[in-house]
């Protein structure tokens, strides 16, 4: 009688299962969904999708590994199934539903584009956004309910190669060597692919360079969706699995990470895991070192995060917190149904006006941002439970939809999506707005309104106040929202002195000319109601003939801009810049004062725009840099100096020598606009300011 002597696997056949690895997706998903409800705290959140890529990496090489340790080869078909039936049922439902939504609802929130729903559902979506030309940051202004599913259109591309090249790689013997190969081909590619990130930050992906393709995506953008440079953050985690598969050493590292003293030193690493997220974001501080600095260095600490998860007590305890394993567990589907149902929210413009709540010893206060994201995840993760429970478990487990049935959902789903996605768009288009188009009907109704409301003056119209002949007898006041808000602010200065005062601003626009700029994060092309706004100044002037024009605002101005004639961004504090804007200050002055006008223009304070998801990019801004507020105000002041009829008011610091500073949240609830009614300070200055040019 003789036996077949089987050889001894050359890696674990039985990895088990890794509770605070859960702990870990649980953790950054929590990051993630504060960080798309624009807490402005958790700017670098991005960073997590990058945690999300190597763990996955390590965890599918994972069970590659433990397979081929048990029969010397990958079943290709038993891996393709696996991953259809854990991403596929819930990723088409959901796109189902939200095309529905959007198009019956049509109006309620972002427009939804067929083809940006379709390369979700055909999993393009990261290269269509290259292709689009669209900045990560428009995620949060410009963006549609399946923007963020560009990362899981990534992955699935990695999925359909990364078994076939793993087989290719451990065909050749069952043994440790060919493991060992494994992980230096894997671990070099993965390196190649980081570093190309930071050649795509100054140049198109390279697919662009075939003849007949194209890629709109500039800068960090033609990085950050690009498969070729993210399968580097994948490719940490799949090497990493191969060398703690194969290596001896890995059980006394094990043993190491267990002494109390590693013990203690595992937290600081979910700590500096936050730290790297804050500071290396790609839109913070040293942003500009996202590739490949900030990504090579999160995948350094998930690795180390995930040598810890092997260990028992201290982080690994924290980790295995029943709450975040549980949302670990069902973080794929959260992924899925946060974004749209956080948009659908926020496009209801609730007001919920929910009592404040103080933080035991802390100054902090709930507002009603604060509720309005227990709202949200409450909403997400009610559909969440639905899902996972009635869906996405039962098919992955195949007691729903075995065999063939499953199939024949799918594509059934994806044709009914797919008609009501193109037959759906005419309603869809005409009846949805965005932030761009919000402000330009405000920009242009704004200006029929003042058009329409202003009386035809006989031609010996009084040049005094009514009730106070110090003061003159109209005021146009003139710039951006500011204008707007001020002018509401000074209405009872207004009745009482008897003062005809006209707003007549400009919303979102600057004095520059209307070119492409980055306002606020965005990119936004030339608005037609900016351009609308310009050219109804002068005839708003001639018609309400002010004797004192009050020019405030400008804060697009401080944005990057794309000046006319040339092709790259620029930006105030730059030579060609400021010669360009004083040039379009002259040109302003023109249009709003006419022969009986004296011109008043204030300086400006720091502004600090609130991080609104849906309606802003991502901060930080760079219109909140004080340095390109006192240059703006420096150039004020240089042109006023060669021109006669203006004057400048240093409102700027009459704002910040407020009591509790420029920022007090009263006085400017939002970081940019100010509430004259907590700054009656203010009112004076203003009313002093409009005295002594009226007295010249």
């Amino acid at each position: 009688m003789s036996g077949t002597v089987v050889a001894e696997s050359p890696v674990d056949t039985r990895p088990g299962h890794l509770p605070a690895l859960d702990g870990v997706r649980g953790f950054a998903l929590t990051i993630v969904l504060l960080y798309h409800h624009s807490v402005t705290w958790m700017t670098g959140g991005e960073l997590t999708v990058s945690m999300f890529f190597t763990l996955s990496g390590f965890l599918i090489t994972r069970l590659i590994m433990a397979e081929w340790g048990r029969s010397g080869t990958i079943s290709l078909r038993t891996f393709y199934d696996r991953r259809v039936r854990r991403l596929f049922p819930a990723s088409f439902v959901v796109l189902l539903s939200v095309v529905v939504v959007w198009t019956v609802f049509a109006g309620e929130g972002r427009y939804l584009n067929p083809w940006e729903w379709f390369g979700a559902q055909a999993y393009f979506e990261n290269f269509y956004l290259q292709a689009a030309g669209k900045d990560y940051s428009s995620l949060f202004g410009l963006g549609n309910p399946v923007q963020h599913l560009w990362s899981l259109s990534l992955e699935e591309q990695v999925y359909l190669v990364f078994p076939v090249a793993m087989l290719l790689l451990l065909r050749r013997s069952r043994e440790r060597r060919t493991a060992w190969i494994a992980f230096g081909v894997l671990a070099t590619v993965a390196i190649v692919a980081i570093a190309l990130g930071g050649y795509y930050d100054g140049n198109s992906p390279l697919w662009s360079h075939v003849p007949g393709l194209d890629a709109a995506c500039t800068g960090r953008s033609c990085a950050y969706y690009a498969t070729e440079v993210r399968v580097g953050e994948f490719l940490m985690g799949a090497a990493f699995a191969i060398l703690w598969a194969v290596w001896a050493r890995v059980p006394a590292i094990i043993e190491y990470l267990r002494r109390p003293v590693m013990r203690a030193l595992g937290l600081p690493f979910i700590i500096g895991a936050y730290v790297v997220w804050y500071t290396f974001g790609t839109w913070n501080e040293f942003g500009e070192h996202f590739f490949p600095t900030a990504v090579f260095l999160n995948g350094f600490i998930t690795l180390v995060i995930l040598m810890y998860a092997h260990t028992e007590g201290g982080m690994t305890r924290f980790l295995s917190w029943k709450p975040f394993v549980w949302m670990g567990q069902v973080t794929y589907t959260v992924y899925l149904v946060h974004w749209p149902v956080f948009m659908f929210i926020e496009s209801m413009d609730l007001d919920p006006d929910l009592p404040r709540i103080g933080v035991p010893f802390t100054d902090w206060v709930t507002v009603d941002h604060f509720w309005m994201f227990l709202l949200k995840a409450g909403v997400t993760f009610a559909i969440v439970v639905v899902l996972y429970y009635g869906l996405e478990n039962p098919v992955r487990q195949r007691q729903l939809w075995a065999g063939r049935r499953l199939y024949a959902w799918l594509v059934a789903m994806a044709v009914v999506g797919t008609i009501v996605a193109f037959v759906g768009d005419g309603r869809r288009s005409e009846r949805s707005e965005n932030v761009l188009t919000s402000l330009n009907e405000q920009a242009l109704q704004l200006q029929r309104e003042a058009l329409e409301a202003l009386p035809q003056l006989p031609a010996d119209a009084p040049s005094a106040a009514t009730n106070d002949p110090t003061l003159p007898a109209r005021v146009l006041m003139v710039g951006d929202s500011q204008a707007w808000v001020l002018a509401s602010g000074l209405e009872e200065w207004e009745s009482t002195n008897g003062v005809d005062l006209v707003p007549s601003p400009g919303v979102g626009c600057g004095i520059g000319e209307n070119t492409r700029v980055r306002y606020l994060g965005l990119d936004v092309p030339e608005r037609p109601g900016c351009s609308a706004w310009r050219e109804a100044l002068p005839a708003i002037a001639t018609k309400f003939r002010p004797n004192v024009v009050v020019i405030v605002g400008g804060t697009a101005d401080l944005s990057d801009r794309v000046l006319p004639g040339v092709d790259d961004w620029s930006h105030i504090g730059t030579p060609s810049y400021d010669e360009w804007l004083l040039g379009e200050f002259a040109g302003f002055v023109d249009s709003v004062a006419g022969p009986e006008s004296s011109v008043v223009w204030f300086t400006i304070p720091d502004v600090n725009p609130p991080y609104i998801a849906g309606e802003t990019g991502q901060p930080p801004f760079v219109e909140s840099d004080p340095a390109r507020t006192d240059r703006y105000n420096e150039l004020i002041r240089e042109y006023a100096a060669g021109d006669p009829r203006v004057t400048v008011v240093e409102f700027g610091d009459a704002v910040k020598a407020h009591e509790g500073g420029q920022f007090e949240p009263k006085m400017r609830p939002d970081g940019a606009h100010i509430d004259l009614k907590h700054a009656p300070e203010l009112v004076d200055f203003i009313d002093d300011a409009i005295r002594s040019v009226t007295a010249r």
